[in-house]
């Protein structure tokens, strides 16, 4: 409903501006999230990986992720956006003063009619630990994230132009536009999480491990708007060519936010975290099983010890989890609004002014904007709402060829409806070759992504500490008018196991010391 409401394209800049920003398309870290030495990042895909680590104690110091992926805007700029993002566009795309020139042709338009979706978003993986123990067969994780999202989906084409564009396009102006709908939900949200995995079974050739992970959402911000049916025009006032309006003859839908508020009194405190003084609050599952096929048990087993657990012991190994069940309830009243609209066969039409939208600065100003647009008041009765978590089913299957080479196929399924008020995951189909060893890894997905809309390759490595990686490596490099991007990285540091004593290594009683020839 905002992008309705919008003069210079203001919400359209907002969004994307806003998400890109904070600098970090697959939420999954499809390069490394199956790999058996990701720690903590493999917890985000399935808490059993917790359980049979690779490492004793694993410790992420700060990771992050940036995507974004729609399909009605491509990129068609005459860099790529590695290139603007390091810094590195050419001379010849930049003004006098050496800034980079960026034009509103960059973006090409897919106009076919039908409804148009946008996701976009990161992932802030902050301090958080995996520890092994019970020789291995139990493990614990602690993690810390900060996500920011935002969907769009279920919109009309002209009502993704009129927020693409604004009022200003004359090709859009005086039109009937009727039946549009929309809907928009930005999120940003603290998330804190405790996992608990363990093996469940160990007859050799057969094992079995779960995990859970319990976490507590701490909402920081939302907007959101569903604008469920939708007759208007776009007018131009005949005193001043300059200046367009909306007119609505019927608006139906529902719109909500948190007021800046919101975020003035984020802080580590547990009231803050556990208690009602953040905008909102709730709390999530994960829950998974994986089984592993180890024909060649005894090959990693030293006598009658346990196996090697620095060794990867499986030939086949397969996963399920169900991921972010769960939700945000935004109820302090001092910060949350939630309004409904239903306008039909206004006479006359409900208009949305050039004054009240011309310079708005600010969420909140917008809000006010539209309240006064539909008759209501700046400070109208507060009304709690509440948003769905992402969440997904997944399942993978790891096949281990020989020595460090994998492969690796996953399907994360969205369960979120496209019409609810709920943040929705994308639902993704990959297959991944890697090559893993303890201190280097590089793996090249294949993926179906967006709903198994876009093809896109990826590339990740794992060199030392240091991780990084892209899902989507077209979107980086502008190759074929992409319509997404994503990129990722980390920085940790592990702690690996010590190795199993040999059982045919020469034991003395204390007393005796052995003989030595020189």
């Amino acid at each position: 409903m905002y992008g309705l409401l919008a003069k210079k394209s203001f919400v359209f800049w907002v969004m994307i501006q806003g998400v890109v920003s904070q600098t970090a398309v697959c939420q999954y870290w499809l390069g490394l999230s199956s790999s058996n030495y990701a720690g903590t990042h493999a917890l985000h895909l399935n808490p059993a990986h917790a359980a049979d680590s690779r490492h004793k104690l694993y410790l992420n110091i700060v990771g992050n992720d940036f995507f974004i992926i729609n399909n009605y805007l491509q990129y068609n700029a005459p860099y790529s956006f590695l290139s603007l993002i390091t810094n590195s566009v050419s001379d010849q795309y930049r003004n006098d003063r050496g800034l980079i020139i960026w034009k509103d042709s960059y973006y090409a338009e897919r106009l076919n009619g039908r409804r148009k979706h946008l996701h976009a978003g990161g992932d802030l993986r902050g301090p958080s630990l995996l520890y092994s123990f019970n020789k291995n067969r139990m493990a614990i994780g602690l993690t810390t994230r900060g996500r920011y999202l935002l969907n769009m989906t279920n919109t009309s084409e002209a009502t993704a132009r009129l927020i693409r564009y604004g009022t200003d396009l004359e090709e859009i102006q005086k039109q009937e536009y009727k039946a549009q709908t929309g809907m928009m939900n930005i999120n940003g949200y603290l998330e804190l999480g405790g996992t608990f995995g363990m093996v469940l079974a160990d007859d050799d050739e057969y094992f079995v491990k779960v995990g859970a992970t319990v976490k507590r959402a701490v909402g920081l911000y939302n907007v959101h708007a569903d604008l469920q049916n939708a007759d208007y025009r776009i007018q131009v006032e005949s005193l001043n060519r300059n200046r367009e309006f909306i007119e609505a003859t019927q608006l139906q839908g529902r719109y909500g936010y948190t007021g800046e508020g919101s975020l003035a009194g984020l802080s580590p405190d547990p009231r803050f975290l556990f208690g009602n003084r953040s905008a909102g609050g709730g709390w999530g599952l994960d829950i998974g099983i994986v089984y592993e096929h180890r024909p060649d048990i005894r090959k990693y087993k030293r006598g009658n010890n346990p196996a090697d657990p620095n060794q990867n012991k499986y030939k086949y190994r397969f996963s399920a989890a169900l991921n972010d069940f769960g939700a945000i309830r935004y109820r302090n009243l001092n910060f949350v609004r939630q309004a409904s609209v239903n306008i039909q066969n206004a006479v006359p039409p409900t208009t949305f002014s050039y004054v009240r939208f011309n310079d708005m600065g600010s969420a909140t100003e917008a809000a006010n904007a539209v309240n006064r647009s539909v008759g209501l008041p700046d400070d109208f009765e507060a009304k709690a709402f509440t948003v769905g978590l992402p969440t997904t089913a997944n399942i993978s299957m790891d096949y281990h060829h020989d020595g460090p080479w994998y492969v690796n196929a996953l399907w994360v399924q969205g369960l979120r409806s496209s019409k609810g008020l709920a943040i929705k995951p994308q639902t993704v189909l990959a297959v991944t070759p890697r090559y893993e060893r303890r201190w280097v890894e590089i793996s090249a997905p294949l993926a179906l992504l967006d709903s198994y809309r876009v093809l896109a390759i990826g590339v990740a490595a794992r060199v030392g500490p240091v991780i990084i990686g892209t899902d989507h490596l077209g979107g980086l490099l502008d190759i074929g008018k992409p319509r997404g991007l994503d990129f990722y990285f980390a920085l940790y540091a592990p702690f690996f196991h010590r190795r199993p004593k040999d059982p045919n290594k020469c034991w003395y009683l204390p007393y005796e010391k052995p003989s030595r020839r020189k």
